[in-house]
């Protein structure tokens, strides 16, 4: 330990004569142990952590599986089914994410709510820090309503008051009773941010439904219960709830998955990814210090030898140096930690919202135990060929002049410099992997009343060309599907019904969306309730359905619960509704004149400038209802900029680490030629004596530069070819071995390492050869 204590003093002293070099090795670990850190610390808030509840690895999340084996949520009946006959779950529960209008004193906004089954709170095992959960009787219709509240809401709204309990809150037009407020770390990813937990209020039809699926259902499994097992008992049930509505369901199965991977298995893959990439950076890094470390070991080769000469070995010195540079990497960690605080900031708000648990991430002590052995490892590697070269010493030799290994630290060097152009290029392949990606991607007659009213008014306002009403965009969300069957078709095999995405729409929406339609005529004034039943269906649909002909005047039978029949008239052109990497699903466009919907979608399209016309629409929005908010205004731009965000968020990041990457690269090259021109100054003073003009000099010079940076883009090749395979599930219309973008970043690469031997090859261009020679 003493001799510990003298080393670090010792090296402190050292590090401390040196400020230049210690802040520029410790500010380039802080780049790599900082993106480290922070991306750790998304990854640990996102996927490594466990959910907060109490015995939360017993959370399984149940899905319905068709015979297409997607993954369905819950209808009424089915739920009810599973939580009454499998007897492996403690308890199950059911949760349907939705936003309400809050009337407030400031005036109406919209919150994210839900709705949750009184068996949600015991499942979960987590319950309100005041006041009561919500009773099995209240899941019923006719109960007294009631609403348990987060604590966010809670503070904002009530001021913390513990009286809140038994006042009113009133959700879309209803009235409910605070009943209770949740615990302040409550979260729990399912909910989508809810801030109001209202029950469902079933009624007697509602439990009787089959053919509705829009329940989020988890479920508790009994203590020493597995997943397989319950698996096999849900296997048993499946038959029994088929049998209920065999046209639908036959061969439909139950699902149950641990609930945490289920979350979180979308994310992980990206966040694993981008990890991966900054360690990258860290490496590089490494090597970057590592090089500085092997120059500045040549200018300590006389100390070294004189401590060898008065009796320390080889491992005394081995482990000074590695002191020293231990040292190093806790100095890097300490600024990195600084960076990774800032860091986890910037990420988070990168990040698009469909990354689940984002609010729970943090800095906590797991991230800075990861930080601290960032730290540890960095500066172990970064020091541990210099000091193993360093202390290689021939003391008689040092001693003379200090010279002594210098070839082999020049070739160590070089080496470190190769592995840098390497892991650079695999970095900045799959940077541009991703940007080629994202750059190809790019009451019902009040409800009735409230529609039609509202798109007059916005139509006649300035600068307005075409509003409607619509339950979706493109892009937007997720939509709604509904089975049908086609009027003269052959009977579909049970459990097979076809089936198709909706949209509910006003007329005009086509119009409003910028839409074409291809054939046949749009919804016009008088397609109203009572008059025949119409719908418009897009190119997907008329090609999967009616192959080789026309489905124009061909009726729809069994459209959902609601439509009976209905009638084809217009064939749209195709939309990617879900994402812009997904072909164009079957999409079936129905009227809201005819079956009314409570959808409060707004489409509105203007002359001039969108977002400036959001004042006057809202003005319009509340003069006809003042507990109807317009909330969150967005262009289509930006609904499209949005669907990619997971995307675009993945290379944001790649692309930063890449460039971070390229700049280390092009120093570790610049350092190694500015090291070799000093050490061969003797070199080109005689061939510049000799006649040798300085144009032959800077190509040499340049030449020696290339030939590492060439190593290293081969050796980088290699790499990618072999890496960037694990991007190919979330690229796009681009190959992971995409030749285009192997060879920009490759010259790319090329360019930027000749730009960092230019300096150096100027200034040995304009040495003196008698200075040199007198010098020497």
């Amino acid at each position: 330990m003493e001799t510990l204590l003298a080393d670090l003093r010792y090296a402190l002293r050292t590090l401390a004569r040196s400020p230049g070099f210690t802040a520029a090795a410790a500010l380039a670990l802080a780049l790599g142990i900082g993106g480290s850190t922070a991306l750790f610390s998304v990854l640990d808030g996102v996927v490594l952590r466990p959910i907060a509840a109490p015995r939360s690895d017993d959370l399984v999340r149940l899905y319905e599986v068709p015979r297409t084996d997607e993954h369905v949520t819950f209808s009424t009946a089915d739920y009810m089914d599973v939580a009454r006959e499998v007897k492996s779950f403690e308890s199950v529960a059911g949760v349907w994410p939705a936003k309400m209008n809050i009337t407030l004193e400031a005036g109406p906004t919209r919150v994210p709510t839900s709705y949750v089954t009184a068996s949600f709170f015991s499942t979960l095992r987590v319950f309100p820090a005041l006041g009561r959960a919500l009773s099995p009787e209240e899941d019923l219709k006719g109960a007294p309503r009631s609403v348990v509240i987060t604590d966010p809401l809670w503070k904002r709204e009530f001021g913390g008051d513990r009286r809140v309990l038994g006042q009113s809150l009133t959700l879309d037009g209803r009235t409910y009773t605070v009943v209770g407020v949740m615990p302040r770390n409550f979260r729990f990813p399912i909910l989508r941010g809810a801030e109001a937990l209202v029950p469902f209020e079933f009624e007697p039809d509602d439990l009787k439904n089959r053919g509705g699926h829009y329940m989020s259902v988890f479920g508790r499994l009994r203590p020493g219960v597995t997943v397989r097992a319950a698996q096999a008992e849900l296997d048993v049930l499946a038959p029994r709830i088929a049998e209920k509505l065999p046209d639908l369901h036959t061969g439909w199965k139950q699902l149950a998955v641990p609930l945490l991977p289920d979350l979180v298995g979308n994310v992980r893959p990206a966040l694993q990814a981008l990890l991966g990439a900054v360690v990258l950076v860290l490496l590089i890094a490494c090597a970057n210090v590592a090089s500085m470390l092997l120059a500045r070991g040549a200018a300590r080769q006389r100390e070294l030898a004189i401590r060898a000469a008065l009796g320390s070995g080889r491992g005394r010195l081995v482990r000074q140096l590695l002191t020293e540079a231990i040292l190093l990497g806790l100095v890097g960690g300490a600024f990195g930690l600084l960076l990774a605080a800032w860091g986890v900031d910037v990420i988070v708000s990168l990040a698009p919202k469909t990354i689940p648990r984002l609010d729970e991430v943090g800095l906590d002590g797991a991230v800075l135990l990861f930080g601290l052995c960032a730290a540890l490892a960095s500066g172990t590697l970064a020091g541990l060929v210099p000091a193993l070269q360093a202390s290689r010493t021939d003391v008689v030799e040092a001693l003379k002049n200090g010279g002594a290994g210098s070839t082999a630290r020049g070739r160590a060097r070089a080496a470190l410099v190769v592995v840098e152009v390497a892991l650079a290029l695999v970095l900045a392949v799959g940077a541009g992997l991703m940007i080629r990606t994202v750059h190809g991607l790019l009451a019902d007659e009040q409800i009735r009343a409230f529609q039609a009213e509202a798109v007059r008014r916005i139509s006649t306002l300035p600068g307005v060309r075409s509003a409607a009403f619509a339950s979706t965009v493109p892009l937007g969300s997720t939509e709604g599907s509904l089975a049908f069957e086609i009027e003269g078709a052959p009977p579909r095999p049970a459990g097979q019904l076809d089936a198709a995405s909706v949209v509910w729409a006003t007329h005009d929406y086509l119009r409003a969306m910028g839409i074409p339609l291809l054939r046949g005529r749009d919804f016009v004034s008088t397609d109203v309730e009572g008059a025949p039943g119409v719908v418009l269906v897009n190119q997907a649909f008329e090609r999967k359905f009616f192959p080789g002909q026309s489905a124009l005047d061909h009726v729809i039978l069994k459209l959902g619960r609601r439509i009976k029949t209905a009638r084809i008239i217009g064939i749209t052109g195709d939309v990617r509704a879900q994402a812009l990497d997904k072909n164009p699903e079957p999409q079936i466009i129905i009227p809201l004149e005819i079956w009314p919907w409570p959808y409060d979608r707004i489409v509105v399209r203007t002359a001039g400038d969108p977002i400036a016309a959001t004042p006057l629409l809202r003005t319009e929005v509340l003069a006809m209802d003042k507990d109807q908010p317009l909330g969150n205004p967005r262009t289509l731009e930006q609904v499209m900029s949005s669907s990619l965000g997971e995307r675009r968020f993945q290379m944001t990041l790649l692309a930063l680490f890449g460039g971070i990457a390229l700049t280390l690269a092009a120093l570790g090259i610049y350092g190694v030629i500015a090291y070799s021109v000093a050490q061969r100054s003797r070199e080109i003073g005689i061939r510049m004596a000799l006649g040798a003009p300085a144009a032959q000099v800077e190509r040499m010079v340049v030449g020696a530069g290339l030939k590492l940076a060439g190593l290293g883009i081969g050796l980088g090749a290699i790499g990618a070819f072999a890496l960037t395979r694990s991007l190919q599930t979330v690229l796009y219309q681009v190959s992971a071995l995409d030749p285009v973008t192997f060879l920009s970043v490759a010259a790319l690469l090329a360019g930027v390492a000749a730009l960092a031997c230019w300096a150096p090859a100027r200034r040995a261009a304009r040495v003196d050869p008698m200075l040199s020679l007198r010098a020497e």
